[in-house]
Protein backbone atom coordinates (compact mmCIF):
# COMPACT_ATOMS: atom_id res chain seq x y z
CA UNK A 1 0.00 0.00 0.00
CA UNK A 2 1.56 3.36 -1.15
CA UNK A 3 1.12 7.13 0.62
CA UNK A 4 2.00 10.15 -0.52
CA UNK A 5 2.56 12.95 1.99
CA UNK A 6 2.28 16.37 0.77
CA UNK A 7 4.85 18.47 3.17
CA UNK A 8 7.80 17.96 4.44
CA UNK A 9 7.67 19.66 7.69
CA UNK A 10 8.24 18.10 10.97
CA UNK A 11 4.57 16.90 11.10
CA UNK A 12 5.03 15.15 7.82
CA UNK A 13 8.39 13.58 8.01
CA UNK A 14 6.92 12.39 11.62
CA UNK A 15 3.75 10.89 9.72
CA UNK A 16 6.32 8.99 6.90
CA UNK A 17 8.53 7.80 9.96
CA UNK A 18 5.20 6.06 11.30
CA UNK A 19 3.80 4.48 8.01
CA UNK A 20 7.40 3.83 7.20
CA UNK A 21 6.74 2.03 10.88
CA UNK A 22 3.86 0.68 9.91
CA UNK A 23 5.02 -1.30 6.07
CA UNK A 24 3.54 0.85 3.94
CA UNK A 25 5.67 2.40 1.07
CA UNK A 26 6.04 6.26 1.51
CA UNK A 27 6.62 8.55 -1.06
CA UNK A 28 7.59 12.54 0.33
CA UNK A 29 6.96 15.33 -1.43
CA UNK A 30 7.94 18.97 -0.48
CA UNK A 31 7.94 22.28 -2.30
CA UNK A 32 10.43 24.12 -0.75
CA UNK A 33 14.11 23.64 -1.68
CA UNK A 34 14.90 21.83 2.00
CA UNK A 35 13.17 19.73 3.85
CA UNK A 36 11.74 20.54 7.63
CA UNK A 37 9.73 23.57 7.79
CA UNK A 38 9.70 25.33 10.42
CA UNK A 39 12.08 23.06 12.41
CA UNK A 40 14.84 23.83 9.90
CA UNK A 41 18.67 24.84 10.10
CA UNK A 42 21.25 25.53 7.10
CA UNK A 43 24.50 27.28 6.45
CA UNK A 44 25.13 30.81 5.28
CA UNK A 45 27.19 31.84 2.53
CA UNK A 46 30.03 32.07 5.28
CA UNK A 47 29.47 28.70 6.78
CA UNK A 48 27.73 29.74 9.78
CA UNK A 49 24.46 28.21 10.91
CA UNK A 50 21.63 30.07 10.31
CA UNK A 51 18.20 28.72 12.59
CA UNK A 52 14.73 29.05 11.18
CA UNK A 53 13.55 30.34 14.40
CA UNK A 54 14.11 29.89 18.11
CA UNK A 55 12.91 26.83 19.09
CA UNK A 56 12.10 25.49 22.85
CA UNK A 57 11.57 21.93 23.29
CA UNK A 58 9.33 22.30 26.68
CA UNK A 59 9.35 18.95 28.96
CA UNK A 60 5.61 18.19 28.65
CA UNK A 61 6.27 18.01 25.29
CA UNK A 62 6.23 14.52 25.94
CA UNK A 63 5.84 13.03 22.32
CA UNK A 64 7.75 14.81 21.24
CA UNK A 65 10.04 14.10 23.85
CA UNK A 66 9.47 10.05 22.52
CA UNK A 67 10.16 10.44 18.68
CA UNK A 68 13.16 12.30 19.85
CA UNK A 69 14.39 8.80 21.83
CA UNK A 70 12.87 7.14 18.56
CA UNK A 71 15.33 8.69 16.47
CA UNK A 72 18.38 8.15 18.92
CA UNK A 73 18.54 12.49 19.31
CA UNK A 74 17.01 12.99 22.76
CA UNK A 75 20.48 13.80 24.17
CA UNK A 76 21.32 16.20 21.46
CA UNK A 77 18.97 18.35 23.65
CA UNK A 78 20.58 20.70 25.68
CA UNK A 79 18.24 21.34 28.97
CA UNK A 80 18.69 24.29 30.72
CA UNK A 81 17.55 25.53 34.33
CA UNK A 82 13.71 25.96 35.33
CA UNK A 83 13.16 29.67 35.39
CA UNK A 84 12.69 32.76 32.49
CA UNK A 85 14.57 35.84 32.56
CA UNK A 86 12.37 39.21 32.31
CA UNK A 87 14.21 41.48 30.70
CA UNK A 88 14.28 45.45 32.04
CA UNK A 89 16.51 48.33 31.36
CA UNK A 90 20.26 48.48 32.61
CA UNK A 91 20.41 44.79 33.29
CA UNK A 92 17.97 45.32 36.45
CA UNK A 93 16.44 41.50 35.72
CA UNK A 94 13.58 39.81 37.16
CA UNK A 95 13.37 36.32 37.34
CA UNK A 96 10.80 33.40 37.10
CA UNK A 97 12.07 30.56 39.36
CA UNK A 98 10.77 27.77 39.59
CA UNK A 99 11.14 25.46 43.12
CA UNK A 100 11.33 22.16 43.29
CA UNK A 101 8.02 22.24 45.38
CA UNK A 102 4.55 19.84 44.97
CA UNK A 103 2.23 21.49 42.74
CA UNK A 104 1.27 23.95 42.12
CA UNK A 105 3.72 25.63 45.16
CA UNK A 106 6.26 25.75 42.56
CA UNK A 107 4.74 28.03 40.92
CA UNK A 108 3.39 30.00 43.52
CA UNK A 109 7.65 30.28 44.56
CA UNK A 110 7.88 31.26 40.76
CA UNK A 111 5.64 34.52 41.19
CA UNK A 112 6.87 35.70 44.39
CA UNK A 113 10.44 35.35 42.45
CA UNK A 114 8.77 37.73 39.85
CA UNK A 115 7.56 40.14 42.48
CA UNK A 116 11.13 40.83 44.07
CA UNK A 117 11.96 42.75 40.92
CA UNK A 118 9.76 43.26 38.53
CA UNK A 119 9.35 46.94 37.69
CA UNK A 120 6.10 48.59 36.05
CA UNK A 121 3.35 47.31 37.92
CA UNK A 122 2.63 47.53 42.12
CA UNK A 123 4.19 44.19 43.64
CA UNK A 124 0.12 43.57 44.74
CA UNK A 125 -1.01 43.56 41.29
CA UNK A 126 0.85 40.47 40.75
CA UNK A 127 0.47 39.16 43.72
CA UNK A 128 -3.34 38.97 42.52
CA UNK A 129 -2.34 37.70 39.49
CA UNK A 130 -0.92 34.68 40.96
CA UNK A 131 -4.43 34.20 42.98
CA UNK A 132 -6.52 34.52 39.64
CA UNK A 133 -4.32 32.74 37.44
CA UNK A 134 -4.74 29.52 40.16
CA UNK A 135 -8.19 29.41 39.62
CA UNK A 136 -7.61 27.96 36.10
CA UNK A 137 -6.28 25.12 37.36
CA UNK A 138 -9.60 23.72 39.18
CA UNK A 139 -11.68 24.10 36.04
CA UNK A 140 -12.86 20.88 34.23
CA UNK A 141 -12.72 20.44 30.76
CA UNK A 142 -15.82 21.78 29.93
CA UNK A 143 -14.62 25.28 31.60
CA UNK A 144 -11.19 24.93 29.76
CA UNK A 145 -13.37 24.77 26.72
CA UNK A 146 -15.51 28.17 27.53
CA UNK A 147 -12.42 29.86 28.23
CA UNK A 148 -11.94 29.47 24.10
CA UNK A 149 -14.52 32.11 23.53
CA UNK A 150 -12.90 34.77 25.82
CA UNK A 151 -9.29 36.53 24.42
CA UNK A 152 -6.89 36.34 26.97
CA UNK A 153 -7.20 40.21 27.19
CA UNK A 154 -11.02 39.46 28.26
CA UNK A 155 -10.35 37.22 31.22
CA UNK A 156 -7.41 39.03 32.41
CA UNK A 157 -9.58 42.46 32.11
CA UNK A 158 -12.48 40.91 34.42
CA UNK A 159 -9.96 38.81 36.57
CA UNK A 160 -7.10 41.65 37.76
CA UNK A 161 -5.98 45.14 38.30
CA UNK A 162 -4.39 47.17 35.34
CA UNK A 163 -1.58 45.64 34.64
CA UNK A 164 -1.25 42.50 36.82
CA UNK A 165 -0.13 40.03 34.04
CA UNK A 166 1.63 42.28 32.28
CA UNK A 167 4.96 40.27 32.72
CA UNK A 168 3.62 36.99 30.83
CA UNK A 169 3.09 38.94 27.73
CA UNK A 170 6.81 38.58 25.79
CA UNK A 171 6.51 34.97 26.85
CA UNK A 172 2.89 34.86 25.61
CA UNK A 173 3.79 36.33 22.35
CA UNK A 174 6.83 34.33 21.52
CA UNK A 175 4.55 31.27 22.81
CA UNK A 176 1.93 32.17 20.19
CA UNK A 177 3.18 35.15 17.80
CA UNK A 178 -0.42 36.40 18.50
CA UNK A 179 -1.04 39.99 20.52
CA UNK A 180 -2.85 38.96 23.85
CA UNK A 181 -6.17 40.67 23.08
CA UNK A 182 -6.29 38.61 19.89
CA UNK A 183 -5.44 35.39 21.59
CA UNK A 184 -7.82 32.87 23.17
CA UNK A 185 -7.91 32.33 26.64
CA UNK A 186 -7.75 28.47 26.58
CA UNK A 187 -4.43 28.59 25.07
CA UNK A 188 -2.43 30.31 27.70
CA UNK A 189 -4.73 28.51 30.67
CA UNK A 190 -3.74 25.27 28.52
CA UNK A 191 -0.13 25.91 28.70
CA UNK A 192 -0.48 26.80 32.57
CA UNK A 193 -2.07 23.97 33.74
CA UNK A 194 0.75 21.42 31.98
CA UNK A 195 3.38 23.75 33.78
CA UNK A 196 1.37 23.64 36.92
CA UNK A 197 0.92 19.86 36.79
CA UNK A 198 4.52 19.39 38.26
CA UNK A 199 7.86 20.84 38.90
CA UNK A 200 9.16 18.73 36.45
CA UNK A 201 7.08 20.09 33.70
CA UNK A 202 8.97 23.69 34.09
CA UNK A 203 11.88 22.58 32.39
CA UNK A 204 12.87 23.23 28.92
CA UNK A 205 15.72 22.77 26.09
CA UNK A 206 17.26 23.70 23.31
CA UNK A 207 18.74 21.69 20.72
CA UNK A 208 22.39 21.32 20.43
CA UNK A 209 23.15 22.06 17.08
CA UNK A 210 20.96 22.75 14.19
CA UNK A 211 17.36 20.93 13.71
CA UNK A 212 18.52 20.43 10.14
CA UNK A 213 20.66 17.84 11.02
CA UNK A 214 19.40 16.74 14.66
CA UNK A 215 15.42 16.72 13.12
CA UNK A 216 15.37 16.45 9.43
CA UNK A 217 18.40 15.00 8.72
CA UNK A 218 17.47 11.94 10.74
CA UNK A 219 14.09 11.72 9.72
CA UNK A 220 15.46 11.65 6.44
CA UNK A 221 18.31 8.86 7.28
CA UNK A 222 15.27 6.86 8.64
CA UNK A 223 12.59 7.40 5.97
CA UNK A 224 15.15 6.41 3.62
CA UNK A 225 17.06 3.44 4.98
CA UNK A 226 13.50 1.90 5.06
CA UNK A 227 13.15 2.14 1.31
CA UNK A 228 11.13 5.65 1.40
CA UNK A 229 11.26 8.52 -0.87
CA UNK A 230 11.89 12.24 0.04
CA UNK A 231 11.78 14.44 -2.68
CA UNK A 232 12.27 18.35 -2.57
CA UNK A 233 11.33 20.90 -5.05
CA UNK A 234 8.07 18.60 -5.94
CA UNK A 235 4.86 21.23 -5.69
CA UNK A 236 1.60 20.22 -5.76
CA UNK A 237 -0.19 22.25 -8.10
CA UNK A 238 -3.31 20.09 -8.38
CA UNK A 239 -5.54 17.61 -6.56
CA UNK A 240 -8.16 16.03 -8.61
CA UNK A 241 -10.93 14.53 -6.55
CA UNK A 242 -13.60 11.80 -8.23
CA UNK A 243 -16.41 9.66 -6.09
CA UNK A 244 -14.75 11.49 -2.77
CA UNK A 245 -11.71 10.00 -3.16
CA UNK A 246 -8.42 11.65 -4.93
CA UNK A 247 -6.97 10.13 -8.04
CA UNK A 248 -4.29 11.71 -8.89
CA UNK A 249 -2.17 15.00 -7.57
CA UNK A 250 -0.08 16.72 -10.63
CA UNK A 251 3.64 18.16 -9.16
CA UNK A 252 4.97 21.32 -10.63
CA UNK A 253 2.10 22.06 -13.38
CA UNK A 254 3.10 18.62 -14.86
CA UNK A 255 3.87 15.34 -13.07
CA UNK A 256 1.21 13.19 -12.02
CA UNK A 257 1.38 11.01 -9.20
CA UNK A 258 -1.00 8.17 -7.84
CA UNK A 259 -1.32 6.57 -4.65
CA UNK A 260 -3.53 4.45 -2.45
CA UNK A 261 -3.37 7.16 0.42
CA UNK A 262 -2.85 10.72 0.33
CA UNK A 263 -1.82 12.63 3.41
CA UNK A 264 -2.00 16.36 3.60
CA UNK A 265 1.07 18.07 5.85
CA UNK A 266 0.75 21.29 3.79
CA UNK A 267 -0.86 24.37 6.16
CA UNK A 268 -4.14 25.60 5.79
CA UNK A 269 -2.98 27.86 3.79
CA UNK A 270 -1.57 26.28 0.32
CA UNK A 271 -4.24 23.34 1.05
CA UNK A 272 -7.53 25.15 0.77
CA UNK A 273 -5.93 26.66 -3.13
CA UNK A 274 -5.30 23.57 -4.25
CA UNK A 275 -9.24 21.29 -3.74
CA UNK A 276 -11.62 21.89 -6.02
CA UNK A 277 -14.86 24.32 -5.53
CA UNK A 278 -16.75 21.24 -4.82
CA UNK A 279 -14.89 20.37 -2.25
CA UNK A 280 -16.35 23.32 -0.24
CA UNK A 281 -19.84 22.45 -0.39
CA UNK A 282 -18.64 20.21 2.90
CA UNK A 283 -18.00 21.66 6.35
CA UNK A 284 -15.19 19.87 6.84
CA UNK A 285 -13.18 21.99 4.17
CA UNK A 286 -15.47 25.25 4.89
CA UNK A 287 -13.49 25.38 7.98
CA UNK A 288 -9.90 25.77 6.43
CA UNK A 289 -11.17 29.04 5.45
CA UNK A 290 -11.02 30.43 9.46
CA UNK A 291 -7.34 29.80 9.63
CA UNK A 292 -5.05 33.09 9.35
CA UNK A 293 -1.17 33.00 9.78
CA UNK A 294 0.25 34.94 13.26
CA UNK A 295 3.84 36.02 11.22
CA UNK A 296 6.91 36.27 12.97
CA UNK A 297 10.46 37.14 11.77
CA UNK A 298 13.58 35.78 13.52
CA UNK A 299 16.95 37.89 13.61
CA UNK A 300 20.71 36.41 14.29
CA UNK A 301 23.13 38.65 15.74
CA UNK A 302 26.72 38.23 15.96
CA UNK A 303 28.85 40.12 18.72
CA UNK A 304 32.64 40.20 19.39
CA UNK A 305 31.81 39.24 23.00
CA UNK A 306 30.03 37.48 25.40
CA UNK A 307 27.13 40.03 26.69
CA UNK A 308 25.16 37.72 29.06
CA UNK A 309 26.34 34.61 31.13
CA UNK A 310 22.54 33.42 30.55
CA UNK A 311 21.34 30.58 28.74
CA UNK A 312 18.31 30.64 29.87
CA UNK A 313 15.28 32.08 27.58
CA UNK A 314 15.24 36.04 27.95
CA UNK A 315 11.62 37.66 27.43
CA UNK A 316 10.97 41.10 26.84
CA UNK A 317 7.87 43.27 26.82
CA UNK A 318 7.67 45.67 25.27
CA UNK A 319 10.27 45.26 22.84
CA UNK A 320 10.89 44.95 19.27
CA UNK A 321 11.65 41.41 19.92
CA UNK A 322 9.91 39.01 22.70
CA UNK A 323 12.32 36.58 23.73
CA UNK A 324 15.95 36.18 23.10
CA UNK A 325 18.58 33.30 24.03
CA UNK A 326 22.32 33.16 23.65
CA UNK A 327 22.78 30.20 21.54
CA UNK A 328 26.92 30.54 21.98
CA UNK A 329 25.81 29.16 25.63
CA UNK A 330 23.93 26.77 24.19
CA UNK A 331 26.38 25.26 21.43
CA UNK A 332 29.52 26.63 22.13
CA UNK A 333 30.96 24.32 19.28
CA UNK A 334 29.31 26.38 16.49
CA UNK A 335 29.03 30.03 17.98
CA UNK A 336 32.42 30.63 18.56
CA UNK A 337 34.24 33.96 19.42
CA UNK A 338 31.45 36.04 21.37
CA UNK A 339 27.61 36.05 22.04
CA UNK A 340 25.53 35.27 19.14
CA UNK A 341 21.82 36.82 20.28
CA UNK A 342 18.89 35.02 18.13
CA UNK A 343 15.72 36.85 18.67
CA UNK A 344 11.88 36.24 17.81
CA UNK A 345 9.79 39.08 16.50
CA UNK A 346 6.52 38.38 16.56
CA UNK A 347 3.85 38.88 16.33
CA UNK A 348 5.57 40.43 13.27
CA UNK A 349 2.17 41.95 11.04
CA UNK A 350 3.63 45.66 10.88
CA UNK A 351 7.31 45.01 11.26
CA UNK A 352 7.88 42.67 8.52
CA UNK A 353 7.20 45.45 6.13
CA UNK A 354 10.42 47.12 7.30
CA UNK A 355 13.43 46.80 5.68
CA UNK A 356 16.10 44.70 7.15
CA UNK A 357 18.44 47.27 8.24
CA UNK A 358 15.95 49.31 10.04
CA UNK A 359 14.43 45.98 12.07
CA UNK A 360 18.28 44.88 13.20
CA UNK A 361 19.05 48.47 14.52
CA UNK A 362 15.33 48.38 16.51
CA UNK A 363 16.67 44.86 17.80
CA UNK A 364 19.91 46.30 18.33
CA UNK A 365 18.93 49.10 20.33
CA UNK A 366 16.43 47.21 22.59
CA UNK A 367 19.47 44.72 23.08
CA UNK A 368 21.62 48.05 24.25
CA UNK A 369 19.12 49.05 26.48
CA UNK A 370 18.31 45.73 28.51
CA UNK A 371 21.99 43.91 28.28
CA UNK A 372 24.78 46.75 29.67
CA UNK A 373 27.84 44.52 28.25
CA UNK A 374 26.47 44.59 24.74
CA UNK A 375 27.13 48.54 24.63
CA UNK A 376 30.77 48.44 23.86
CA UNK A 377 30.30 45.06 21.97
CA UNK A 378 30.77 45.20 17.49
CA UNK A 379 27.86 43.56 15.61
CA UNK A 380 30.22 41.29 13.55
CA UNK A 381 27.01 40.48 11.30
CA UNK A 382 23.26 39.61 11.59
CA UNK A 383 20.80 37.89 9.44
CA UNK A 384 16.71 38.32 9.17
CA UNK A 385 14.94 35.41 8.54
CA UNK A 386 11.50 36.17 7.07
CA UNK A 387 11.35 32.40 5.51
CA UNK A 388 9.51 29.27 6.97
CA UNK A 389 8.14 31.32 9.51
CA UNK A 390 4.80 32.00 11.58
CA UNK A 391 1.72 29.59 12.76
CA UNK A 392 -1.93 29.67 12.84
CA UNK A 393 -3.47 32.42 14.96
CA UNK A 394 -5.57 30.60 17.58
CA UNK A 395 -8.18 33.41 17.59
CA UNK A 396 -10.89 33.24 20.69
CA UNK A 397 -13.44 30.14 18.68
CA UNK A 398 -10.96 28.58 16.82
CA UNK A 399 -10.93 25.34 18.19
CA UNK A 400 -14.18 24.28 16.75
CA UNK A 401 -12.83 25.08 13.04
CA UNK A 402 -9.43 22.88 13.77
CA UNK A 403 -10.41 19.73 11.58
CA UNK A 404 -9.91 16.04 12.61
CA UNK A 405 -7.08 14.19 10.62
CA UNK A 406 -9.52 12.41 8.73
CA UNK A 407 -11.19 13.81 5.76
CA UNK A 408 -14.64 13.38 4.34
CA UNK A 409 -12.85 11.75 0.94
CA UNK A 410 -12.16 7.99 1.83
CA UNK A 411 -8.30 8.08 1.17
CA UNK A 412 -7.37 11.61 2.24
CA UNK A 413 -5.96 12.66 5.79
CA UNK A 414 -4.40 15.75 7.07
CA UNK A 415 -1.72 16.09 9.63
CA UNK A 416 -0.37 19.43 10.89
CA UNK A 417 0.22 21.80 14.22
CA UNK A 418 -3.37 23.41 12.94
CA UNK A 419 -5.22 20.28 12.90
CA UNK A 420 -7.33 19.16 15.68
CA UNK A 421 -5.30 18.25 19.29
CA UNK A 422 -5.43 18.62 22.70
CA UNK A 423 -2.64 21.16 22.25
CA UNK A 424 -4.64 24.25 21.72
CA UNK A 425 -2.19 26.56 19.52
CA UNK A 426 0.28 25.30 17.01
CA UNK A 427 3.68 24.13 17.89
CA UNK A 428 6.03 21.29 17.63
CA UNK A 429 3.82 19.12 20.10
CA UNK A 430 1.26 19.71 18.17
CA UNK A 431 2.75 18.54 14.93
CA UNK A 432 4.11 15.50 16.29
CA UNK A 433 0.78 14.47 18.23
CA UNK A 434 -0.96 15.23 14.90
CA UNK A 435 1.18 13.08 12.99
CA UNK A 436 0.39 10.47 15.62
CA UNK A 437 -2.80 10.82 15.63
CA UNK A 438 -3.20 10.56 11.47
CA UNK A 439 -0.92 6.85 11.69
CA UNK A 440 -3.33 5.63 14.45
CA UNK A 441 -6.10 6.65 12.09
CA UNK A 442 -5.04 5.20 8.81
CA UNK A 443 -4.17 1.78 10.60
CA UNK A 444 -7.29 1.72 11.43
CA UNK A 445 -8.80 2.33 8.10
CA UNK A 446 -6.72 0.35 6.23
CA UNK A 447 -4.98 -2.08 7.66
CA UNK A 448 -7.42 -3.03 10.23
CA UNK A 449 -5.32 -2.10 13.06
CA UNK A 450 -5.61 -0.82 16.53
CA UNK A 451 -2.54 0.98 17.67
CA UNK A 452 -1.68 3.77 20.07
CA UNK A 453 1.58 6.03 19.12
CA UNK A 454 0.37 9.73 21.70
CA UNK A 455 0.69 9.76 25.49
CA UNK A 456 -2.11 11.89 27.11
CA UNK A 457 -0.90 14.37 29.25
CA UNK A 458 -2.12 14.20 32.58
CA UNK A 459 -2.73 16.86 35.29
CA UNK A 460 -5.41 15.35 37.45
CA UNK A 461 -3.93 14.30 40.44
CA UNK A 462 -2.81 15.89 44.02
CA UNK A 463 -4.06 19.36 45.31
CA UNK A 464 -4.79 20.09 41.51
CA UNK A 465 -7.57 17.73 41.21
CA UNK A 466 -8.86 18.97 44.66
CA UNK A 467 -8.91 22.75 43.44
CA UNK A 468 -12.07 21.78 41.53
CA UNK A 469 -13.92 20.78 44.47
CA UNK A 470 -12.93 23.30 46.95
CA UNK A 471 -12.71 26.31 44.51
CA UNK A 472 -13.40 29.12 46.54
CA UNK A 473 -11.27 28.11 50.00
CA UNK A 474 -8.61 27.07 48.25
CA UNK A 475 -8.42 30.68 46.48
CA UNK A 476 -9.10 32.35 49.85
CA UNK A 477 -6.04 30.01 51.68
CA UNK A 478 -3.79 30.87 48.66
CA UNK A 479 -4.63 34.27 49.16
CA UNK A 480 -3.69 34.24 52.95
CA UNK A 481 -0.44 31.98 52.35
CA UNK A 482 0.71 34.35 49.44
CA UNK A 483 0.35 37.61 52.08
CA UNK A 484 2.47 35.83 54.37
CA UNK A 485 4.74 34.41 52.33
CA UNK A 486 5.25 37.47 50.58
CA UNK A 487 5.77 39.96 53.52
CA UNK A 488 8.60 37.60 54.83
CA UNK A 489 10.03 37.88 51.30
CA UNK A 490 9.55 41.95 51.30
Amino acid sequence: MKALIMGGGMSGLATAVNLIDLGLEVELVEADEIFGGRASSWLDEDGDQIENALHVFLSYYINLMDFFKKLGVYDRLSWTKPELLMCQDDGDHAFMRYADLPAPLHMLAASLNVMKNYRGVPKWHILFSGISLAAILGKSPEEMDELDGLSWAEWVYRRGPKGAFDFLNGGLRGLTFTEPYALSAKVFGNWMRKVAAGYEYTRYAYANGGLGEIWVGNCLEYIRSRGGICECKKAVTNIRIENDRIVEVTINGTEKRTADIYISAMQAYPLRTLLPASSYALPYFQDLCYFHNAPSLSIQIWLDKQVTDRKEIHTAAPCTWNCMTDLSLVSPQIFKGGSMLECVIAPADDIQLMPDDIIFEKSLADIRRILPEARSATVKKYKIVRERQGVYRAFPGMEKHRPNQRSPYGNFYLTGDWTRTPVSSGGMEAAVWTANRCTEIIAQDKLNKTITLNKEFKIEGGFISFLRYIKPMAMAALAVACAKVFKKMM
